[in-house]
C-alpha cells in the first residue's frame, strides 16, 4: 500500500466517505498541489493535497478561509464552479499536520490553449461577469502597488555569476523598463472598484464538458479591481500567453463579459500596460535563475528557461499592443437604458465642468412646486434629499458632509442654499451657489454645490430649473463663472451642464479621460473632442 493510498484512505475515512475500492491515481496539471482521483463505496471524487511549504506560508490559511466564503457565495448564486465539499460546515481539511480539500469528480478536459474558439471565449467572459455582478462596488481611492523592480541590477548579476539568463537581460532591458512604466501607468490610471476576483480563471482552469464549462481551482479567490483582472484574462483567454493572439477571441470575451455585467468603463486600451504584469513573474524566474530561491540546478534550470520565456510574452504583447488596442477601443458601447440617472453600479469617476454664468437660460419650475431658500433648521431636509438621491450613503454621512462643507459657513445659506418644495410643503431638491471651500475664494469663481432632487421625484423636469435658478443666483453675487463638480454614476446630469453649454474643465479632461469617455458613450455626446 503506497503513501498517496494510505493518506487518501484516512481522509475518506474521517469524512465518512466510505471505503476506497480502486488505485488512487494522480491527476496531471496542478503546478502547486497534488490532486488524486479517488474511487470510493459512495461515489469519485477529487483530494487535493495542499502544498505544505505554501501553508506555512504568513497569511496562507486566511487566504484560504477568504477564497472559501466566496467560493460558497458563487455556489449560492448558481455559478458553474467545481466547490471543494463541506464537512460539519468546513471545507478545509486537517489530518496529520496536513490539509486538504475534496470534491465530487468532475468530467471533463482542459481545452487546448491553441484550439479555444471564440464561443468558448464568450462563455468565458459571460461566467467572469456572473461573478462580478454579485458584489461589485466602488470604493475610496488608495495607494497603488507598483512594481519596482530593477532590472539593471539583475543584469550586472547575471553578468558576474555568467548566468545564461544575462544575455537576454541586455538585449531587451530598454523595453522591460518601459514596460514595467506602461504597467505602473495603467496601475496609478485604474479607478477605485472592488468586487469578487478569480484572476485564476485562465484557460487552464475551466474544464469543458459536453459544450459545458465547469470552473475549477477557485483557492485564490479574493476581492480585487475588476477593472484590471478582466482585461489580464481576457488577454489570456484570446491567446497571448501561447503567442498566438486572436483578436475575434478578445472580443468575444469581452462581449460574453459586458453582457453579464456592465459598469460602463471602456477605456481598457488606456490601460493596455496591465498586459505587462507577467513583470512580477520574471523578477521571480531570475531569482530562481541566479539561484537565489533555491541552490537546486534543477530549480535553477526552471528559472532560467521560464526567464527566455516571459522575456519573450512581453516582446510578443509590445509587438501585439497596435492590434489588441484597436480590438478594445470598438468595444460595444454601455446602453444607457440599463442604467439609472444615479447608478452606483457605474464605475465612479470625478468630472468638472466649466463655464460662464452670463448667457445662462431659464427654465421655469412645473405647476405645483417652488423654491424656497434655507432657513435655520433645514439641515434634516438637505441630508434627506441627499440620501434619497444616493449622494450620500447614510444619515451619518450626510451629517459628515454638512460638516465639512457648511458647518462653520451656515450664516451664508439662506442667500445661497435653495430648495424646491411641492404643494404639500415637503422639500424634494436642493443645490447650492457655493465656492471652492478647499482654498482661498475666487471672488470671480463660484462653485454649484450638492445637486440633488429625491428619487421619487426625478423625472418630472425639476433639474433644469433648479440648476439654472442657482446659476442666476451666482452671477448675481457676482461671479462671473462656475466650475461644476460632479461624476461618471450620475451620467445624465452631465447632459444637463452639456445642454447648458458647460464644457469639461481642461485638468479634469486631461486626468479622467476615461470617464468622460463613458458619460459621452452614455449620452451621446462626444465630450473629448469638444
Amino acid at each position: 500500500m503506497n503513501e498517496e493510498y494510505k493518506t487518501a484512505s484516512a481522509v475518506f475515512e474521517k469524512c465518512g466517505l466510505g471505503e476506497i475500492t480502486g488505485p488512487v491515481e494522480p491527476v496531471s496539471g496542478g503546478l502547486m498541489h497534488k490532486m488524486y482521483k479517488v474511487q470510493t463505496s459512495s461515489g469519485t471524487y477529487a483530494l487535493k493535497c495542499l502544498n505544505p511549504e505554501i501553508m506555512k506560508r504568513p497569511g496562507a490559511l486566511a487566504n484560504f478561509a477568504v477564497a472559501e466564503d466566496l467560493e460558497r457565495v458563487l455556489e449560492e448564486h448558481g455559478l458553474p464552479i467545481v466547490p471543494a465539499l463541506s464537512f460539519d460546515g468546513k471545507k478545509m481539511l486537517l489530518l496529520d499536520g496536513r490539509y486538504f480539500y475534496i470534491y465530487n469528480w468532475q468530467e471533463g478536459r482542459i481545452i487546448d490553449p491553441h484550439a479555444i474558439t471564440k464561443e468558448q471565449c464568450f462563455t468565458a467572459g459571460k461566467i467572469l461577469g456572473k461573478i462580478r455582478g454579485i458584489d461589485a462596488h466602488n470604493v475610496e481611492p488608495e495607494e497603488p502597488e507598483i512594481a519596482a523592480v530593477d532590472f539593471s541590477s539583475y543584469l550586472q548579476q547575471a553578468e558576474e555569476k555568467r548566468s545564461p539568463i544575462a544575455p537576454y537581460l541586455k538585449e531587451d532591458l530598454e523595453l522591460l523598463e518601459k514596460a514595467q512604466e506602461a504597467l505602473n501607468s495603467a496601475i496609478n490610471g485604474l479607478p477605485s472598484m472592488r468586487a469578487i476576483n478569480n484572476g485564476d480563471m485562465d484557460p487552464k482552469n475551466i474544464m469543458w464538458h459536453n459544450g459545458q464549462a465547469h470552473v475549477i481551482d477557485l483557492e485564490c479567490l479574493n476581492y480585487g479591481n475588476p477593472i484590471a483582472t478582466c482585461l489580464d484574462l481576457a488577454l489570456q483567454w484570446s491567446g497571448t500567453t501561447e503567442l498566438d493572439f486572436r483578436s475575434e477571441n478578445l472580443k468575444a470575451f469581452f462581449d460574453g463579459y459586458l453582457q453579464a455585467y456592465d459598469n460602463g468603463f471602456r477605456s481598457y486600451e488606456d490601460l493596455y500596460g496591465i498586459a505587462y504584469s507577467w513583470v512580477a513573474w520574471l523578477e521571480y524566474n531570475i531569482l530562481r535563475a541566479l539561484g537565489i530561491v533555491s541552490a537546486r540546478e534543477e530549480e535553477i534550470r526552471l528559472g532560467e528557461a521560464e526567464v527566455r520565456n516571459t522575456i519573450g510574452r512581453i516582446k510578443y504583447l509590445h509587438e501585439i499592443e497596435g492590434e489588441v488596442k484597436k480590438v478594445l477601443e470598438e468595444l460595444s458601447a454601455p446602453d444607457p437604458k440599463c442604467f439609472m440617472t444615479h447608478d452606483d453600479r457605474l464605475c465612479y469617476i470625478d468630472l468638472v465642468f466649466e463655464g460662464g454664468l452670463s448667457d445662462i437660460p431659464e427654465y421655469p419650475l412645473p405647476q405645483g412646486y417652488r423654491f424656497v431658500n434655507y432657513r435655520p433648521g433645514d439641515k434634516d431636509a438637505w441630508i434627506d434629499i441627499e440620501l434619497s438621491a444616493g449622494e450620500v450613503l447614510s444619515k451619518e454621512h450626510g451629517e459628515e458632509c454638512w460638516t465639512r462643507y457648511y458647518g462653520s459657513r451656515e450664516e451664508e445659506l439662506p442667500t445661497r442654499m435653495f430648495f424646491i418644495e411641492n404643494d404639500a410643503g415637503e422639500k424634494i431638491g436642493t443645490a447650492t451657489a457655493f465656492y471652492d471651500i478647499h482654498r482661498e475664494p475666487d471672488p470671480n469663481e463660484g462653485q454649484l454645490h450638492w445637486v440633488a432632487i429625491k428619487k421619487e421625484a426625478q423625472g418630472k423636469g425639476l433639474s433644469k430649473p433648479l440648476i439654472t435658478h442657482v446659476l442666476h443666483v451666482m452671477e448675481t453675487l457676482g461671479y462671473k463663472r462656475t466650475k461644476i463638480h460632479t461624476q461618471t454614476n450620475t451620467w445624465l446630469a452631465c447632459k444637463v451642464y452639456s445642454d447648458l453649454g458647460f464644457q469639461p474643465e481642461k485638468e479634469s479632461l486631461l486626468k479622467h479621460r476615461a470617464g468622460w469617455k463613458m458619460v459621452g458613450l452614455l449620452t451621446g455626446k462626444d465630450f473629448i473632442c469638444q
